[in-house]
Order: structure tokens, then C-alpha cells, then sequence
């Protein structure tokens, strides 16, 4: 795979950085993670720490070489960094809440998949436009999408920063998970907190990504940021790839369209996809409901290592 990535993160205007951002690398495939920590909570930064991190770790441990369901290795990915947010602010004294959104997205064998909770962005940029980008879970995002407000008029609404969804909070989240992409030469894949999103329309994003050094361009763009909302600025954080080879001849995995995943879809994604006799080692009879009884009892952590047990042993195989 040839490809450039970089990654850049300013405190901007706030006495503390809350948001985390990272990648890692493997011989086929890059991970490409964002958190903004929410400042509305104690330890913002530690459950943007501890999303970042769990990504990166559960990418880095596989042992196979081809994630070959890569929608639900982020789903996955993102619901165990939710339960290990929870566990961290528990283990607090005095017990906290931290909560972040996140996004992040996994580049294999020439495809992107993404997933997001919150207002934390992916924009995938061709021949200098923004193509698309994911859709935010606010309230001015739903009256958006409905034709109601404008890009502009979202950025200047008193309740832009209204979440419907976050990682860390009482509420199970809802994972939004994008179709499986082909990249072409050339596409750019931008993930960001709002601090850089709040700054600069979509076509200013692309234009910015423009100048050949995508270290520098992404460097300039941010700074640029936090010179344009001054004292209103907010954390500022992205990190961007650049694809750089041809168009891949591998089939793709999934075939997918965009979704909505959450604990109990997993479930029965893992269940659906894994072989009859890994079914039997796992010694639970197949439900036909999504979840039953029995799984509202269990401990929370049983019913993430079973989910994460189903998936590994399908991608075993």
C-alpha cells in the first residue's frame, strides 16, 4: 500500500487538550482513530485516551492478516472502549463519567470502512471536493438532514453542540458504520473533532489538503483554525491519509451499505456469520431475538468477551 498519513492535534483556545488522536500501521491496512473528550464531563481526556488506545490495541493484536469483516471489528472496537471508559470513571475516587465522541477509520487492501459516535468527522476528499463525510448524531444534524438548516446555519445554532450520542455515558451508544469504499489515487481520508469542522466549510477542508506535503498542509489547516475562531476555539485535532496507489484488484468483504450498529446487533452479526461448530464451543443455543433473557443478565464484561470471541473466531477461520 502506498499512502501518506499524518496526524496533528492544538489545544486552540481551551486550557486543557482533551481530544486524542492516533494511527497504527500494518503491512495491508492503517488505523486511523479520533476522540474529543467532552469538557462537559470530568476526564474528558481520560476517556479519549482510553478510546484511542483500545482501537489501536485490538488492531494491533490480531493475528490474522485480512480483518475480513472490518465494519464490525470497529463496532466491536468502539463498544469495548465504551465499557472500558465506564470501568476507568468507576475506578475513580470520587467515581467519574468521562465521555468522548470518536471516529475512526480502518484502510485495508486498497477499501476504507469507517464508524463514529457523536460530532467527530470523517470527510472522504476526490479530485479536491469533499465527497462525502459522516453525519453527525446532534439534533441540528437531524434538522439538517431534513432540509431545515443549512452547513452555516448549524455552526451558528445555540444548540450545535447538543449530542444525542456519546462513548462513556448510561445510555448504550449507537455506532453509525459507512459502506465499503474503493479508493482511487488521489482520495484523502480526514478524520477530525468539531474544533476543526466548526472552523472551515467542506470545500475550505479540501482546498487546505491541497499542497503536495500532507504533513504540512494539515499542520497549516489547523493553525488556521485556531487563528480564525481565536478566543472561541476549541481543541483542534485531525489526522488525514492520502492515498497514493492504484486501485486495488481485491474483491471486496462486505458489499455493505451505510448502518446503524449497536451492542445487540453485534450480537446477532457474530451469531449470523460464525460456523455451527464454533457455535457449539461457545455452548450457548442460538437465540432468534437479538438478545434474550439470559444476555440482559449476564455481566456486561461476559457479554462483550462473548461478542469479541464469536468475531475472533470467524476471523480465524
Amino acid at each position: 500500500m502506498k499512502y501518506q498519513i499524518t496526524q496533528y492535534s492544538l489545544r486552540g483556545a481551551r486550557p486543557h487538550n482533551e481530544d486524542r488522536v492516533g494511527y497504527a500501521e500494518r503491512d495491508n491496512a492503517v488505523l486511523m482513530v479520533v476522540a474529543d473528550g467532552l469538557g462537559g464531563h470530568r476526564g474528558g481526556e481520560v476517556a479519549a485516551e482510553v478510546l484511542v488506545q483500545t482501537l489501536k490495541h485490538s488492531f494491533e493484536s490480531l493475528r490474522q492478516p485480512v480483518i475480513q469483516r472490518p465494519s464490525a471489528f470497529l463496532a466491536l472496537g468502539i463498544l469495548q472502549a465504551h465499557h472500558a471508559i465506564i470501568a476507568r470513571g468507576q475506578a475513580n475516587t470520587p467515581p467519574i463519567e468521562p465521555r468522548t465522541t470518536c471516529v475512526v477509520c480502518l484502510v485495508q487492501n486498497g477499501y476504507a470502512y469507517w464508524a463514529h459516535v457523536g460530532d467527530s468527522r470523517l470527510y472522504l476528499i476526490r479530485q479536491n471536493h469533499v465527497l462525502l463525510r459522516t453525519q453527525d448524531h446532534t439534533a441540528i444534524e437531524e434538522m439538517h438532514q431534513g432540509g431545515l438548516l443549512t452547513e452555516q446555519e448549524m455552526l451558528e445554532h445555540p444548540q450545535k453542540s447538543h449530542l444525542l450520542n456519546c462513548l462513556g455515558g448510561g445510555v448504550k451508544p449507537t455506532i453509525s458504520v459507512g459502506e465499503e469504499t474503493l479508493l482511487q489515487p488521489g482520495d484523502m481520508l480526514l478524520a477530525c473533532t468539531d474544533g476543526l469542522w466548526e472552523a472551515f466549510a467542506p470545500e475550505e477542508i479540501a482546498q487546505h489538503l491541497k499542497a503536495p506535503a500532507l504533513d504540512e498542509a494539515l499542520e497549516n489547516m489547523l493553525f488556521g483554525a485556531v487563528r480564525k475562531m481565536k478566543h472561541g476555539c476549541d481543541n483542534v485535532s485531525a489526522v488525514c491519509l492520502r492515498w497514493e496507489d492504484a486501485v486495488t484488484k481485491s474483491p471486496p468483504l462486505q458489499g455493505n451499505t451505510a448502518a446503524q450498529i449497536d451492542e445487540a446487533m453485534l450480537r446477532q452479526e457474530a451469531r449470523h456469520h460464525l460456523p455451527q461448530v464454533a457455535r457449539r464451543q461457545i455452548a450457548k443455543p442460538a437465540a432468534p431475538a437479538a438478545e434474550t433473557a439470559d444476555d440482559k443478565h449476564k455481566p456486561l464484561q461476559d457479554r462483550i468477551q462473548e461478542i469479541e470471541d464469536f468475531l475472533k473466531k470467524h476471523e480465524a477461520k
